[in-house]
C-alpha cells in the first residue's frame, strides 16, 4: 500500500493529461455510469457532454472525481505495481521500455496513467507520452472516417445486389403464376375431355336403339369426335406448355440461388476492399505511354486495360462486365464455342491484354486454342477451376499477391 502512496489522483496529475486518460479509460456507458450514481440528469444527453461535464468536475476532490479516481486506479493497479517497482529500481529506461511496449499492443490507457500519476515521471518522458497519444487519436480519427466510407460503399454494393435478387425473385414469381395458369387450363381441358367423352358414349348407345336416325346420328359423332380430338390437341399443347415453364421455373430458381451465393461471396471481397476498386475515369490512360497517369493507385494495373473472357456462364456475361468496368478496365468476351473459323477468337486476343479462361466451361479444344493464342502473341493468360463471380473478380481485381497470400 505504501507504494501506491506515489501515485497522485486524478485530480492531481497534469491538467494536460487528465482528458486523455479519462477518455482512453472510461467508455461512454461508465462516463454515463459515473454521473448518474452522483446524482447527474443525464437523460438527452449527448457523449460529448457526459465527458464535457466529468472533465469539469477533475479539478479538484468531489464526488466525481472521486469516483472516477477510484475506477481508474481499480483498473490500473496491476501496471501502478509494475512502475512502482521500476522506480523503487531507480530504473527510468525500463519505464520508458514498458511504455513502449504496452503502447505497440494497444494499451493505454491504463499504463498511461500509472506512469504520469507517479511523482517520479521525468518530465521527458511525459512530454513523450502526451505526444505520443495525441497522435494517436489523430491516426485514430483517420482510420474511422476510412472505415466508414468502406462501410458506406459496401452498403450501395448490397443495395445494388439485393435490387438484382428482387428482380430475380419477381421473375420466379410471374413463372409460377403462368405454371399454374397452365395448371387450371389443362384441368379445365381435362374436365371437356370427360365431359365429352361421356356425351360420346351416351350417343353410341343410342344409336343401337335408334337405327332410323342412323345418317344424322353418325353425323354428330363424327362432329364430337372432331371436336374431341381438338380438345386432345389443346390439352397436349397445355401439357408441353406446362412441361416448358417447370423446367424455365427449375433454370431460374438454380440461377437464382446461385447469384445469391455469388453475391453474397462478392459483398465480403468488396467490403475487404472497397477502397482498392479504381474509380478513376478521366483521363483512363495516358496518351503517350498508355498507363494509368495516377501512380497512387492500387488498381493501376488494371485501368483501362481490356480484359477479354473466354466460356463462363453466358448468362451471367453482364455480371462480369459489371465486375471488370466498375475496376475501371474494358471488357470482351468470347462464348468458348469453336465454329468453323477461328479469326474472330484470334482478333479478340490481339486487342486484349488480359486473357480469362475458365476451365469448367470451356471445351478441351477451347482451352488449348486460346493458350496457343496467348503464347503466340504474348498475352497474359489467367486459368481458372471456376467460372463464378468471385473466382472472376479475385482474378482480375484483386492483386496477385494478395491472392497468393490468401
Amino acid at each position: 500500500m505504501d507504494a501506491m502512496k506515489c501515485f497522485s489522483n486524478i485530480w492531481e496529475i497534469e491538467r494536460n493529461f487528465k482528458c486523455p486518460v479519462i477518455g482512453a479509460m472510461l467508455s461512454v456507458d461508465k462516463h454515463k455510469d459515473i454521473l448518474k450514481k452522483c446524482g447527474w440528469d443525464v437523460n438527452g444527453l449527448k457523449p460529448y457532454e457526459y465527458h464535457s461535464y466529468i472533465m469539469g468536475c477533475m479539478g479538484d476532490e468531489n464526488a466525481v472525481s472521486i469516483k472516477t479516481n477510484n475506477y481508474i486506479r481499480h483498473q490500473s493497479r496491476k501496471y501502478m505495481k509494475q512502475i512502482a517497482v521500476l522506480y523503487k529500481k531507480k530504473d527510468a529506461k525500463e519505464v520508458r521500455a514498458l511504455w513502449n511496449d504496452y503502447s505497440a499492443r494497444g494499451v493505454i490507457g491504463p499504463v498511461m496513467y500509472a506512469i504520469v500519476s507517479h511523482k517520479d515521471t521525468e518530465t521527458d518522458l511525459l512530454q513523450d507520452i502526451h505526444g505520443e497519444v495525441h497522435m494517436l487519436s489523430h491516426a485514430n480519427m483517420i482510420e474511422i472516417f476510412s472505415i466508414r466510407r468502406k462501410l458506406e460503399a459496401a452498403d450501395q454494393t448490397l443495395i445494388r445486389e439485393k435490387n438484382k435478387g428482387n428482380e430475380k425473385n419477381k421473375k420466379i414469381r410471374e413463372l409460377v403464376s403462368q405454371l399454374r395458369q397452365a395448371d387450371k387450363e389443362k384441368t379445365s381441358l381435362e374436365t371437356d375431355n370427360v365431359r365429352l367423352k361421356k356425351k360420346l358414349g351416351e350417343l353410341e348407345t343410342q344409336t343401337i336403339f335408334q337405327q332410323s336416325s342412323g345418317p344424322d346420328l353418325n353425323q354428330e359423332v363424327e362432329r364430337l369426335e372432331q371436336v374431341l380430338s381438338c380438345q386432345k390437341e389443346e390439352t397436349l399443347r397445355a401439357e408441353r406448355e406446362k412441361k416448358q415453364l417447370e423446367i424455365q421455373l427449375f433454370s431460374a430458381k438454380n440461377e437464382n440461388a446461385m447469384l445469391k451465393g455469388e453475391f453474397a461471396q462478392l459483398s465480403s471481397i468488396f467490403a475487404a476492399g472497397t477502397d482498392d476498386i479504381c474509380t478513376r475515369r478521366e483521363p483512363k490512360t495516358c496518351p503517350v505511354t498508355g498507363a494509368c497517369p495516377n501512380e497512387n493507385c492500387p488498381r493501376r494495373r488494371l485501368c483501362a486495360r481490356r480484359i477479354f473472357m473466354i466460356g463462363g456462364i453466358t448468362k451471367m456475361k453482364s455480371y462480369y462486365r459489371q465486375i471488370v468496368e466498375k475496376a475501371g478496365g474494358e471488357f470482351d468476351y468470347h462464348d468458348g464455342y469453336l465454329r468453323s473459323s477461328n479469326e474472330d477468337l484470334a482478333a479478340k486476343v490481339r486487342r486484349c491484354d488480359v486473357v480469362v479462361c475458365p476451365v469448367s466451361c470451356n471445351s478441351h479444344n477451347a482451352c488449348l486454342k486460346v493458350k496457343h493464342l496467348c503464347t503466340r502473341y504474348n498475352k497474359e493468360l489467367k486459368i481458372l477451376n471456376s467460372a463464378s463471380l468471385s473466382a472472376v473478380t479475385q482474378a482480375v481485381i484483386i492483386p496477385d499477391d494478395a491472392v497468393s497470400l490468401n
